[in-house]
């Protein structure tokens, strides 16, 4: 029986790896048709009509990318059963490599080393955007804990309008605050926001604060993540190659200066697989350090993104299978991701907050939906329709579709671009149980159109030929917002370098040269594949490090944007993490007497 579990665990960790392999090329395929051979004039991608028309080249890019991915994942497979037992480095010899090995180490030696070394890596791009600008979600976000329903007058935009949120979900109360963008974040940029009204009678010091911490946290991450990885990493040539691709990576340390949300889970992710290699890894049994630093780090991941305490709790599933303490992520990783989830689901609940609108994780369905109307007008029955109808005006929605962004057909985004496309104010719980039946008799009856939105929705994320959606942090020069008295945008400092340096970003993406420094689609496809080898050549915890990368690919397929960059984070930030974790001794480390005693 162990002989066949082995065999069958070859072929499943054999064919989960080349899948990955197949959907990568034909992303990167669908990349080039899009790019090469649709019209130019067309209002939107259409992959199958542009298959129809050339038929012959489209299978060519197929053929040629499957090819290509192919042989480097071989050799990509090759180095890694090389790797399995660690990687060892010989002494350096000349002085500039001797020089390169003493920093490194040196880096690697205390977590405030690499903060400091990463810091002076990035105080050119920190110089001259600090502290960045806030974007119309934290305007909205901080808008919530500031100010009351009824003070929204004057022009001033309530939350719930903007999102929007489904008027059946807004309380009774007065209070507005809600689970849209992450309940305690809110606590989080909306306490500071007010502790600087109150002693400056001015948001801007609040938002440089704001600014400051996050860029500290991101330091502070990676700082912590070399000083773990120093000690399982051996080579001082794969540690140098790791600090190269953060130091060497202008996009971290920018977005670590945002005001967004998804800086902060990608700066933590990297913090918590490195505790992760640690626990797994490491000759000794962790510490209480351990436990408590993976709980807050844990915590923070569960706070950070509404999809943080699914991934917490799966990868605490996952870690069931391990040898070595395998009820412990239980209880580091789930009961803190559970505290976060339940306390907000008991909030919503109890009416102290309004709960995340449920049209917000049907992204790619609205997409699918609004291009089968658009294409085809008549697709759905009367009965459909009347029961869609309740929902959206089918006009606007099929004329709202954008295959860039789902937030049209969700009428939110700007309010100066909102649609009429869904009837969020009069719409019902009780109307959504006949949606995913229309949904699916939809994409029944027009099956190519169903997937050229489901296409254009997704495969830009692992197309790296792809400039993406706002892969820059979004620091328009010409973007203002008020929020009540008080300015939030623009920043004056730095008003007229950061935009400068934002349009140097988009000018650097046209040249073939330089477009990898700021791609995201290139390091997401770089992590795939890395962790797909890694299950191919059966390296023992590859699961364990694909699953929250694996986790994130379905997430943004979900996301409002095609290939937007702040989706991808995880992936920038986390592929110097990713290549450290694979030149680790692959071998299980001895069990201590006590842990024996345990069994």
């Amino acid at each position: 029986m162990p002989a066949r579990l082995n065999a069958l665990h070859a072929v499943v960790a054999t064919v989960a790896g080349w899948f990955a392999v197949v959907v990568v090329a034909t992303a990167t395929a669908i990349g080039l048709v899009s790019r090469l051979l649709a019209p130019d004039d067309a209002p939107y991608f259409l992959l199958t009509a542009v298959v129809a028309d050339h038929p012959v080249v489209s299978l060519l890019f197929w053929v040629l990318c499957l090819l290509a991915y192919a042989l480097g994942f071989r050799a990509l497979c090759r180095g890694l059963e090389r790797w399995r037992h660690g990687v060892d480095s010989t002494p350096p010899r000349g002085p500039r490599t001797q020089r390169l090995e003493r920093l490194t180490t040196w880096i690697f030696a205390r977590w405030w080393h690499g903060a400091v070394a990463l810091a002076v890596a990035w105080s050119p791009w920190i110089l001259l955007s600090w502290p960045g600008q806030p974007n119309p979600d934290f305007a909205r976000t901080i808008g919530e804990f500031l100010l009351q329903r009824s003070d929204f007058v004057g022009g001033v935009i309530a939350p719930f309008e903007a999102y929007p949120t489904s008027h059946y979900l807004l309380p009774d109360s007065e209070r507005i605050w809600s689970n849209h963008h992450n309940f305690f974040l809110m606590l989080y940029y909306g306490g500071i926001s007010k502790l600087s009204i109150l002693l400056f009678d001015s948001l801007m010091p609040g938002i440089f604060l704001i600014s400051t911490l996050s860029l500290l946290l991101t330091l502070v991450a990676f700082g912590r993540a070399f000083s773990i990885l120093g000690r399982l990493v051996p080579s001082w040539k794969v540690r140098a190659v790791v600090v190269g691709i953060v130091a060497g990576s202008p996009l971290i340390g920018l977005w670590g200066m945002s005001h967004s949300k998804n800086h902060l889970f990608a700066a933590l992710l990297v913090w918590w697989l490195a505790l992760m290699a640690q626990f797994v890894h490491a000759p000794a049994p962790v510490g209480r350090r351990w436990w408590v630093e993976t709980a807050l780090v844990s915590t923070g991941l569960a706070v950070s993104v509404l999809f943080g305490w699914i991934l917490l709790v799966a990868q605490a599933l996952v870690m069931l299978g391990l040898r070595r303490g395998r009820f412990v992520p239980l209880v580091v990783m789930a009961v803190p991701a559970l505290l976060v989830h339940g306390t907000v689901t008991t909030a919503g609940a109890l009416g102290l907050l309004i709960p995340s609108d449920p049209i917000e994780t049907k992204g790619v369905q609205l997409q699918q939906l609004s291009l089968i109307l658009r294409e085809h007008p008549d697709a759905l029955s009367a009965d459909d329709r009347e029961a869609l109808g309740r929902i959206f005006d089918l006009e606007a929605m099929a004329a709202a579709y954008d295959e860039d962004v789902s937030d049209p057909v969700k009428s939110s985004g700007p309010f100066s671009r909102k649609t009429a496309s869904y009837r969020y104010k009069t719409v019902q719980p009780e109307d959504w149980e006949a949606f995913t039946g229309i949904w699916l008799r939809a994409g029944a009856e027009h099956p190519d159109t169903f997937v050229d939105a489901l296409v254009a929705k997704s495969y830009r994320y692992l197309d790296p030929l792809d400039e993406g959606t706002h892969f820059y942090p979004p620091w328009s020069g010409d973007y203002e917002r008020v929020v009540g008295e008080h300015p939030v945008a623009p920043v004056e400092i730095n008003s007229l370098t950061r935009p400068a340096l934002r349009d140097a970003a988009y000018a650097c993406f046209k040249v073939e040269g330089c477009r990898p420094l700021l791609s995201h689609s290139l390091r997401t496809v770089a992590v795939v594949l890395l962790c797909a080898a890694a299950i191919v050549v059966r390296r023992r915890f590859a699961w364990l490090w694909a699953m929250p990368f694996a986790l994130q690919v379905g997430i943004v397929a979900m996301s409002p944007l095609a290939a937007g960059g702040r989706y991808a984070l995880g992936f920038t930030y986390g592929l110097a993490v990713v290549i450290a974790l694979m030149a680790i001794d692959d071998r299980q480390p001895e069990r201590s007497p006590v842990e024996n005693s345990q069994r």
